[in-house]
């Protein structure tokens, strides 16, 4: 399905599918907004971003367990963060993060432990369709 932001139903969408991260740079490029997608993200660079008054996409891998998660992976936006936690909307719904099932279709306002959420958005491939954990391998969406 083709994605683009602020297109209601039935309009043509013109910038590629959401989980894209071509397609993303694309939109927002089309509202004006210089950014670009790192592969070397960390939660520095969230609190960063988050100190600046944006909010960070980031893609992570959500399927399969925490320590071996699997997939071709998802976005959703970091916007708050604690010394151990970071708050995201998750346009899914509510991970659950040990396991990679969907709880539920809520996704607003949900509580990530950095742990757990680094365990699936810092990693690199290994094979077969799985990951590891690699500090500093995050995927983001960076406004210049």
């Amino acid at each position: 399905m083709v994605q683009h932001l602020g297109v209601a139903d039935g309009e043509q969408r013109t910038s590629g599918d959401t989980t894209d991260a071509v397609a993303q740079m694309r939109a927002l490029a089309h509202y004006g907004v210089s950014a670009r997608l790192v592969q070397n993200a960390d939660f520095q660079l969230i609190e960063r971003q988050i100190a600046r008054g944006i909010p960070v996409p980031c893609g992570y891998i959500h399927r399969g367990p925490v320590d071996r998660p699997t997939g071709s992976g998802h976005w959703l936006i970091v916007y708050g963060h604690t010394p151990t936690h970071v708050v995201v909307n998750d346009p899914w719904g509510e991970p659950d993060l040990i396991s990679g099932a969907t709880l539920n279709s809520r996704g607003m306002g949900l509580r990530f432990s950095r742990l757990n959420f680094g365990k699936r958005w810092m990693v690199e491939p290994i094979g077969g369709g799985a990951y590891r954990y690699a500090p500093g391998k995050g995927w983001a969406v960076v406004v210049d």
